[in-house]
């Protein structure tokens, strides 16, 4: 019975009718009995070659915004928002169309952007976000306009269109507003 069973998965695996998303991957190793080694190593294989590996690149990087507003006389600089301190925010004036930018230093393949609002107040100042990706200034490809807004405290998660060769990662809202938001991760393909 197991045999039949293994034997109808494979071909369909092979065949390409079994979906290549991870959680088939993990529904099939589950019905497996100990005996189908073979299709768990294609499984794991698929698995490793399908899936991209990303890493966060812009912590610590040099970054730049378009205007800087002070608390108390401490500026809430452009730094702060790769730095990994949850705690500190960046935060511009109040601008026409605001913008926060890293330098990653050299090209990646970027494909993630994620962003961490601010958690005490003034969530909603994220909206008409454009995030563009370059590899110089007068090359930048959008990678994603989130139109929003944004709740306070909210984990932004934004996948690219498309991998973008980039060096620049610019976060814009398009408008007059105030940019402040607290950390921001960049994650390339590696």
């Amino acid at each position: 019975m197991y045999t039949r069973k293994f034997f109808v998965f494979f071909v369909l695996f092979a065949t390409g009718v079994v979906s290549t998303q991870i959680n088939i991957f993990e529904w099939l190793e589950f019905k497996l009995n100990k005996n189908t080694s073979m299709l768990k190593e294609v499984l794991g294989i698929l698995r490793k070659e399908k899936t991209p590996h990303l890493r966060e690149v812009a912590y610590g990087k040099n970054s730049y915004q378009s205007s800087t507003s002070k608390t108390d006389g401490i500026p809430h600089s452009s730094n702060r928002a790769v730095d990994g301190n949850m705690k500190t925010i960046i935060h511009t004036h109040f601008d026409n169309s605001p913008y926060w930018e890293v330098d990653l230093g050299k090209n990646y393949q970027i494909k993630r952007v994620e962003i961490y609002n601010r958690r005490d107040c003034c969530g909603e100042r994220i909206h008409d976000l454009d995030i563009t990706v370059g590899p110089s200034h007068n090359k930048m490809a959008l990678c994603y306009h989130y139109v929003g807004p944004a709740k306070t405290g909210a984990h932004l998660i934004f996948d690219c269109q498309r991998t973008i060769n980039g060096r620049y990662v610019n976060l814009t809202i398009k408008g007059k507003e105030t940019l402040n938001i607290v950390e921001v991760k960049v994650y390339a393909i590696v």
